[in-house]
């Protein structure tokens, strides 16, 4: 769990992990120098709670990113659950979500659906998942081999609402600052790459949103961008953080090769060499005919951007 002046609903997320009917071995607490009450009431909890609570408070703020990979560094426990401060999780949020990977010793990392609720803890009406367009479809595609393909242009894994196993510590971290992921989308995308994701697909939280949070989620029905593809004021597709996305992921696995095995047919490597073509292509004017046909007959339009779709859209564009 981080923490950050969140003392006005910690007190709600910390009583309800307190009330879990499956509850933590441990907690993991770091705070990134708050200036309110937060970790008086953290400390207040590490005395009372019916489990081992350590609170640690930084020295200096980190930021989320470095605050989570540190609080992930330090837990001793075989599942790893991520917690935000301002949440409320349902009573069997922990049991049901061990058990999917008791179930299944295959299964890496699953997460969960949520409730949506407003800063007072009444509900929105719409879940998370109906939010992002979590659809059906989607969530098979993502218990299969297909889950990267997905995490890779969708944004889909929030981290309040997963657990994974510590075995893949030494695979997430460090956690990069300079791609267009956080902390989840990284560990989700790098998970989905070597091991095996599952859902629990009602909501097993209240998910708060209030104007001092971090990060929100989309209303009802607005689909979120690609991860990574920024559009500029011109309407010129910048590639350059996606680039830099997947030449992360790339150099993570180079260095934890073998220990983390690639899925089949990842294919890091033209996939990157296909991104970066794109970005030649769209820089030759005229000239950009013979690569971009060169890429449709290869194939590699198809298999790792939207086919023809995006053929058309490189000799267009400008």
């Amino acid at each position: 769990m981080c923490t950050y002046n969140g003392a006005r609903y910690l007190d709600d997320q910390l009583a309800s992990l307190a009330a879990q009917t499956r509850a933590p071995d441990e907690l993991i607490i770091c705070d990134d120098c708050s200036t309110d009450e937060t970790v008086s009431h953290l400390k207040r909890f590490a005395d009372e709670a019916p489990f081992p609570v350590r609170v640690q408070v930084n020295e200096t703020t980190l930021g989320s990113t470095r605050n989570f990979a540190q609080a992930i560094e330090q837990c001793h426990g075989d599942l790893i659950a991520l917690c935000d401060q301002d949440d409320i999780w349902n009573p069997e949020k922990l049991a049901l979500t061990e058990q999917k990977f008791i179930e299944n010793p295959k299964t890496s990392l699953v997460f969960t659906d949520a409730d949506l609720v407003d800063e007072n803890a009444q509900s929105l009406n719409y879940t998370l998942w109906e939010s992002l367009r979590f659809d059906e479809n989607l969530q098979k595609q993502i218990k299969g081999p297909g889950a990267f393909e997905l995490l890779n242009f969708r944004t889909l894994v929030t981290g309040a609402t997963m657990m994974f196993r510590a075995k893949f510590k030494e695979l997430v971290l460090p956690i990069p600052e300079t791609i267009p992921l956080i902390h989840d989308g990284w560990i989700a995308l790098l998970i989905s790459l070597t091991g095996t994701l599952d859902i629990i697909d009602r909501p097993q939280m209240k998910y708060r949103q209030h104007s001092k949070q971090q990060l929100g989620v989309p209303q009802k029905g607005q689909l979120p961008p690609p991860s990574g593809l920024v559009i500029d004021a011109q309407r010129r597709y910048d590639y350059k953080s996606e680039i830099q996305k997947l030449e992360a992921v790339y150099e993570r696995f180079e260095q934890t090769s073998p220990r983390y095995p690639v899925m089949a047919g990842a294919n890091l490597d033209k996939r990157l060499h296909h991104l970066k073509h794109r970005v030649q292509i769209s820089n030759q004017g005229l000239a950009r005919i013979p690569g971009a046909l060169d890429e449709l007959l290869s194939g590699r339009y198809h298999q790792y951007s939207s086919g023809f779709k995006s053929f058309v859209k490189d000799l267009v564009r400008s």
